[in-house]
């Protein structure tokens, strides 16, 4: 029994040997596997890092993704509050900010969220990758994250947070055993913590205050289209000021969009909208495995001619400034599925008043196909599919109508051509009146197509002659680019034409100061808010800059003819009302004088006075004026009359129509209104004659001499006939 019992003891020892060595043996292959997990995790970690300092972001997130792929063994291990994991927490860290340099600001925020579960509150307080300081930095990272996104109160929270965390950690930083370097790195990361998130509650209140202006101006309704207009602008202002704090905001950029479009700026929000979706097409590729909920178009491809950077590649490049820049049909296409669906219709509609009718027909097709699959159906909304015909049916008309227009114009059927184009004018409005520029019911849609639309209608109005129409509708051009070059000079021409010669040379004189202005400064053009895009005055040939100075200094010459012209009329003018004052003058006081002789001479009786004299003495006989002889019969002949007796009695009368009525030049000239050129040489010469001083020594016969001269001066002449004649009539 003893023997049976060593054997028994010894058999279980060699069990227990055996046993410890295969524990040793697996946990040696634990160990193994776990060495390897950290080798792998940390080289994926540091290519993390060299990619995020290179500029590489997209590329930083996907090394950052599989490392914490790694970390979880295939994302299987469960973040919550009580797995605590300082690598985890750091690579979630990491992954946060590479995700914020990408515009992916809702994941950078939940990748914050994460890195905060997987720290502990109370790890050593020096601790660069847990405790105080880590879990402080990382408040105000997804604190940044959420204002970006929009998320305003989300962010105000995190950052006094992040505020209260640094505070409470430099006071247990005070109280712990760690060295002194250590202590001075946590503080100085704590500190810059508290900065931080300072300046970031600065940043929430300008975005508040923003927001606050913005519903202040849409709230107010405006009396007119001006007021209505200066509160779009100022909207505009503010809608800006918040997407600065909040780029990722999509309900902002949906809202910057009406405005542009309620302001018709038509080629700046199509531009505003394609630099919307390059920014998207920087997350291609970066929502994957455990970010893959948050991608924000799950049914997009990756872009593949649509480049995320296209608008910022050289920024400061004159020839091509980022703001004038456009996709090609291809990248458009890719854009369009990028874009919030409140922005397309707008978008779309900016490619047709752009005059980029490719684009927007191969824009309109791609989204209805995306939208029409099935495994799309509902993803993000679906845009309403009578919309999509509304705008595809315009585009048509659009095209067709214009081209009509351009035919007409080249076949010289001006007044059909300017009849075409004003149709296709109308296909934006709601009106079904055909196009009236009398009208101001008619709204003007803007764009590049409506100017170009208004400048060849002035150019065939400006072919039929009708040069104050056509002034009308470069005016309306020049009403959506103030910068459209050639709008401008035609209007000046039509100017010149209707002999508006300062209006003409404002117009010239301004043509001729953008170009040289281009020349000579190409950058100052691009930063101009009311710059053409298709029509810049850098694009205006040497040869049409001398034509245009050439038209000004004719212009300038004629200018100066009917300036000297006016000058001549002006000087004539006054000198005949010199004179015909001069001899009112004299007339009045030859007249005042003879009046006072008559007076003052003895003896002479009126015929009242005769009748009153007669009246009062005993005659019985009724009173004859005409003391006894009869007035002789019509016909009749005096006998008895001398010879010049006729011609006194003829200067008389003549003589009694100037004193009657003196200022009246027909009256001087004895003859009516209506008299001839030829009838009234006729009366000048035959009264000049009769009462030149040589020959007529009477009293009073130098001033009707001098009056008859100064009414053959003006009734002898049309101009100043038809100018006294107006006068005349005036005074009446």
């Amino acid at each position: 029994r003893r023997n049976k019992s060593v054997r028994a003891d010894a058999s279980q020892a060699v069990h227990n040997r055996t046993q410890t060595l295969d524990d040793a043996t697996e946990m040696d292959e634990e160990n193994a596997e776990g060495s390897d997990k950290r080798k792998l995790v940390a080289s994926l970690r540091d290519e993390g890092r060299s990619h995020y300092i290179n500029g590489a972001y997209r590329e930083s997130v996907q090394r950052y993704t599989e490392a914490i792929n790694a970390q979880t063994d295939g994302f299987t291990k469960i973040v919550n509050n009580s797995s605590f994991d300082e690598t985890l927490a750091a690579l979630y860290g990491n992954r946060a900010a590479a995700l914020m340099m990408t515009g992916a600001y809702e994941g950078a925020a939940a990748d914050c969220g994460r890195a905060l579960q997987c720290t502990e509150d109370h790890s050593s307080a020096g601790s660069l990758e847990s405790g105080p300081a880590f879990r402080s930095k990382i408040l105000c990272r997804m604190a940044r994250a959420c204002l970006k996104a929009g998320s305003v109160w989300d962010a105000e929270q995190a950052f006094n947070s992040a505020i209260q965390s640094a505070q409470e950690a430099l006071a247990l930083i005070a109280q712990s055993n760690v060295g002194a370097d250590e202590i001075r790195q946590a503080e100085k990361i704590l500190n810059q913590s508290i900065n931080d998130a300072t300046l970031g509650l600065t940043d929430v209140r300008r975005y508040r205050e923003a927001l606050e202006g913005a519903a202040k101006i849409a709230a107010e309704k405006g009396v007119s289209a001006v007021a209505d207009r200066r509160n779009s602008v100022q909207l505009l202002m503010f809608i800006n000021a918040a997407l600065s704090v909040s780029p990722g905001s999509m309900e902002l950029h949906e809202r910057k969009v009406n405005a542009l479009a309620s302001l018709k700026r038509w080629a700046e929000l199509g531009n505003h909208c394609e630099r919307l979706a390059a920014e998207m097409a920087k997350i291609d590729g970066v929502f994957k495995d455990d970010l893959s909920a948050l991608n924000p178009f799950p049914d997009v491809r990756p872009s593949s001619s649509l480049k995320s950077d296209f608008f910022e590649k050289n920024p400061d490049a004159i020839d091509d400034p980022p703001q004038f820049r456009i996709l090609s049909p291809k990248a458009v296409c890719e854009a369009v599925l990028r874009l919030p669906n409140g922005i397309i219709p707008l978008y779309l509609r900016s490619l047709r008043l752009e005059e980029r009718y490719t684009e927007a027909a191969k824009a309109g097709t791609a989204i209805e196909t995306h939208m029409s699959n099935s495994k799309h159906s509902g993803s993000r909304g679906n845009v309403p599919s009578a919309w999509l015909s509304n705008e595809r049916d315009k585009l048509r008309k659009t095209m067709s109508w214009k081209e009509k227009g351009d035919g007409l114009f080249r076949k010289a059927s001006y007044e059909k051509a300017a009849e075409k184009y004003g149709s296709c004018l109308t296909i934006d409005s709601d009106s079904t009146a055909p196009y009236d520029p009398q009208n101001s019911e008619i709204d003007d849609a803007g764009g590049r197509l409506h100017a170009v639309l208004h400048c060849n209608r002035a150019a065939c109005l400006m072919a039929l002659k009708k040069y104050r129409e056509a002034v009308k509708e470069c005016t309306a051009a020049l009403r959506i680019h103030t910068h459209y070059m050639k709008a401008m000079l035609r209007r000046g021409r039509c100017f010149a034409r209707i002999r508006q010669y300062q209006e003409a040379v404002a117009e010239y004189e301004r043509y001729i100061q953008l170009v040289d202005e281009a020349k000579r400064s190409p950058q100052n053009g691009i930063n101009i808010n009311a710059a053409c895009t298709f029509d810049r005055p850098a694009d205006i040939t040497d040869a049409e800059y001398s034509k245009a100075k050439q038209e000004l200094l004719d212009v300038k010459k004629s200018m100066k003819q009917s300036s000297n012209v006016n000058s001549n009329s002006q000087a004539s003018s006054k000198k005949q009302a010199g004179q015909q004052q001069w001899y009112n003058s004299q007339f009045a006081k030859a007249a005042a004088s003879n009046a006072a002789k008559r007076k003052d001479t003895a003896g002479r009786s009126n015929a009242y006075t005769r009748k009153q004299q007669w009246d009062a003495g005993a005659n019985q006989r009724r009173y004859d004026p005409f003391g006894g002889s009869s007035p002789k019969k019509a016909g009749s002949k005096k006998k008895d009359a001398p010879a010049g007796n006729s011609s006194a009695n003829q200067n008389n009368q003549q003589q009694s129509n100037v004193v009657k009525n003196p200022d009246c030049h027909y009256t001087v000239l004895s003859l009516s209104a209506t008299a001839s050129s030829a009838e009234i040489k006729k009366a000048y010469h035959k009264m000049a004659l009769k009462y030149h001083p040589d020959k007529n020594q009477e009293e009073g016969a130098a001033d009707i001499f001098r009056r008859v001269k100064l009414a053959y001066e003006v009734l002898g002449d049309d101009s100043t006939r038809i100018a006294y004649d107006a006068e005349r009539r005036r005074r009446r």
